[in-house]
């Protein structure tokens, strides 16, 4: 990375971290702050991480895909999912409560968390097989998001890159893949899930955002911008529903049905 390019991630980063200070609406970075590429986006989110690794938030403890459907990536102009990261401080055990009124614009995501048994080498190109065989853990999972009011039908890409792909932490159920039969790790593309928000209930299916497939595109492109996945580290592999955006006092479960379960609720 060039100086001028350090220097303008840095900028960047340090107005992302000032507008959510001040709660201010997401939108999209204009001037001489515009990400002009994924370079500089994906550079501006990692000075974000730096920015914020000795605050509250702490460091990198996992990583997260964003806009993993074709519909969503239609709809923001790209052909591809984007990444960011997972704060250690922000990795919560079920059953979780937590301060709805420390959030600005929270919306909650259903997902498939999966650890892997070793790290990755940065530079590789992994297969989905390769991947699939180092998984350690298996996690239904909520994921908390910070949209900060964003205007869905006019998002900026490179700016949602650069504000850390949104998450605002996660909340990890007990790990199912003891429990899975023969079939183990390979199962996860097609488990059943139900979501119990208050007294209204949904399913889906796992499918729908290919968890190991997921997984793998986060660790390929890891490695292509010089980072790491390191062992022991949760990634969310795309939200199985529709991001609902809960009220105080809501209290929500997300099951990987015949497994197990996580809880969080709103205080």
């Amino acid at each position: 990375m060039s100086g001028s390019t350090d220097t303008k991630a840095l900028k960047i980063a340090e107005e992302i971290e000032r507008a959510h200070h001040q709660g201010e609406k997401f939108t999209r970075l204009t001037g001489e702050l515009a990400p002009l590429n994924l370079e500089e986006a994906y550079s501006a989110q990692q000075a974000l991480q730096r920015l914020r690794a000795d605050g509250p938030r702490g460091l990198v403890g996992g990583r997260k895909i964003a806009l993993a459907s074709k519909v969503q990536q239609e709809l923001c102009g790209i052909d591809h999912p984007i990444a960011g990261a997972i704060y250690q401080n922000e990795i919560y055990s079920t059953p979780a409560s937590l301060q709805f009124s420390n959030y600005h614009g929270l919306g909650i995501e259903y997902e498939i968390a999966l650890t892997l048994d070793q790290d990755t080498v940065m530079g590789k190109h992994y297969s989905q097989e390769e991947v699939t065989a180092l998984v350690r853990n298996i996690y239904p999972a909520f994921e908390m998001i910070i949209d900060r009011g964003a205007d869905y039908a006019s998002i900026d890409v490179l700016t949602m890159i650069a504000d850390n792909a949104w998450c605002a932490g996660i909340v990890l159920g007990p790990d199912i893949l003891p429990m899975l039969n023969s079939g183990g790790v390979t199962q996860i593309n097609d488990l059943q899930t139900t979501l119990r928000w208050n007294s209204e209930t949904e399913t889906a299916s796992t499918s729908a955002t290919d968890p190991l497939g997921t997984l793998t595109w986060v660790v390929n492109h890891l490695s292509a911008v010089g980072e790491q996945l390191l062992a022991g580290q949760p990634v969310i592999t795309g939200s199985v529903m529709k991001t609902r955006y809960p009220a105080q006092g809501d209290s929500v479960t997300f099951s990987i049905d015949g497994y197990a379960e996580v809880a969080l609720s709103l205080v």
